[in-house]
């Protein structure tokens, strides 16, 4: 979104005004000095106030999210029972469901700043969508707001950008950041030609040309040169309705893609990759000859029941930040977020560990809090926001609940990749990329563990299994030769028109 559609909407609801902020109930404004001795510059019980915002009203995010504002509650939990942590301070927060939508998400911002209780924020924790994240993004850079913005599952690439988004950080990988994993996948496969089907969406279809150069050119990547077909197909809700010009253009682009590559890369949103995995199968490509990855879609609600869709996402390689669910620190904060879930009465996952994205939010809140004690203990202000992300949560590193954790200076997190397999609607992890290794031994991969869709014996080949997609030495052997007659029978021609002209003309 463009700055002057953002100020519109921020003029449609109207909320562009003047605000006495020292007025408001919670910290003060004046900078609070870091002096941890008990001094007066340490206020007993000043509350810090931040807004969590995840969506809990979709169809495909709203149980994980349920889920994700019950990691938000247990971090700020924990923070407060630590009595050696912010000594003379308390955290509380305020919910808001941004529906991973624009405009519900503007509406929940504003409406966090501007809440019911007269509480001052003093960041911005959460967002399930990038779309509202670059909303909150351009608000909480505001000299009114100047606020931090932490996300725990945003990855626009755009998001990246330090001048444009001064307080903006984030637990979650950007999609760009995947591409070096993608790549040694492909190399390790020799995938050397595969598609790439983009969201039209801005950012997505930016990323995706980045992604697309990276993987084009060996020089930049250090491993392996790939030849990237992309196509940026739409999604506007009628996916299903195969009469819907939405369905036929995908149709058609699946169809281009056939023809070309057998190995398609998928970037959107998990409704979108459903879209294209369910109108895939409906074209056959689930037969054993394609293989297809994606990023994060474990984040989704998949329902189990809906065979369509099981059936339709079989075998599919998704990456996601790397975690080891079985350990027994992830067990017990699975078990601690289920606790809350069930005392608020928040619908259940059913599932047996908590969602990664849940991890994530619970170190986005103490990213924050992290930070901020070192900006205090600086001599910062609560109300600092640029230089609190600029200074403090740049270069951030700890092992948090989601693995881990290393904050670069843009904000954006660095970290290891899992792959994943999804086998029945489960994601099963067959391997791993880790991004400090040189790029020839990052990837680590359980071959015999991986189910391609369809279930072939082997994995699905770069030109076909019988290289059709691709010439081999013989093809281009039989063009020379045919070239070679096709000139020697026009020469021989030639010879015998100028033969019996000069005989004509004795």
């Amino acid at each position: 979104m463009d700055r002057a559609s953002f100020f519109l909407h921020f003029l449609i609801l109207g909320f562009v005004r003047s605000k006495n902020l020292d007025s408001d109930t919670g910290y003060s404004v004046e900078k609070v000095k870091g002096d941890w001795s008990g001094n007066e510059s340490v206020f007993p019980n000043r509350t810090i106030t931040i807004a969590v915002l995840t969506d809990i009203s979709s169809s495909l995010y709203a149980t994980t999210g349920y889920e994700n504002l019950a990691a938000a509650k247990l971090a700020l939990e924990d923070i407060n029972a630590d009595k050696n942590f912010l000594p003379g301070y308390h955290f509380d927060m305020i919910f808001k469901d941004d529906g991973c939508d624009m405009e519900r998400g503007l509406k929940a911002l504003t409406n966090a700043y501007d809440n019911k209780q007269n509480k001052k924020i003093s960041a911005v924790i959460g967002i399930s969508c990038s779309v509202v994240c670059e909303l909150a993004g351009y608000l909480c850079s505001t000299d009114e707001w100047n606020i931090p913005v932490v996300s725990h599952s945003c990855s626009s690439d755009d998001l990246s950008k330090v001048n444009k988004y001064p307080t903006f950080a984030r637990l979650s990988l950007s999609v760009f950041k995947y591409t070096q994993s993608i790549i040694a996948i492909c190399e390790h496969f020799d995938w050397h030609k595969v598609g790439l089907m983009v969201n039209n969406i801005d950012w997505y279809v930016k990323t995706a040309g980045k992604m697309k150069d990276l993987m084009q050119d060996k020089a930049k990547n250090d491993l392996f040169a790939i030849d990237v077909f992309l196509e940026k197909f739409y999604f506007d809700g009628d996916g299903e309705d195969e009469t819907s010009d939405t369905y036929k253009l995908l149709v058609e682009q699946l169809n281009r893609m056939k023809k070309k590559v057998r190995v398609i890369i998928i970037v959107g949103y998990a409704r979108d990759i459903i879209f294209v995995l369910k109108t895939a199968k409906k074209q056959g490509m689930n037969n054993g000859h394609f293989a297809f990855i994606t990023q994060e879609f474990i984040q989704a609600d998949l329902k189990k029941e809906d065979r369509d869709l099981i059936e339709s996402i079989q075998g599919v390689i998704d990456l996601e930040p790397l975690l080891n669910k079985a350990d027994p620190k992830y067990v017990s904060f699975s078990e601690r977020v289920r606790r809350i879930v069930v005392q608020q009465q928040y619908p259940e996952t059913g599932k047996d560990v908590a969602n990664l994205v849940a991890a994530q939010m619970y170190d986005a809140v103490w990213l924050y809090a992290k930070s901020l004690q070192t900006a205090l203990d600086k001599g910062l202000g609560i109300e600092d926001g640029t230089d609190l992300v600029k200074s403090y949560m740049s270069n951030q590193s700890w092992t948090g609940m989601s693995g881990e954790i290393l904050i670069d200076d843009s904000g954006d997190r660095r970290g290891n990749v899992q792959v994943m397999n999804i086998q029945e609607g489960d994601f099963k992890q067959v391997g791993t990329w880790r991004f400090k290794e040189a790029a020839n031994v990052s990837l680590t991969l359980k071959e015999k563990d991986i189910v391609w869709p369809g279930a072939p014996e082997d994995y699905p080949a770069a030109c076909g299994r019988q290289y059709e997609l691709c010439e081999t030495t013989s093809d281009k052997l039989a063009k020379i030769t045919l070239m070679a007659l096709v000139c020697a029978a026009f020469l021989f021609g030639l010879l015998v028109r100028l033969y019996l002209y000069n005989r004509t003309n004795k």
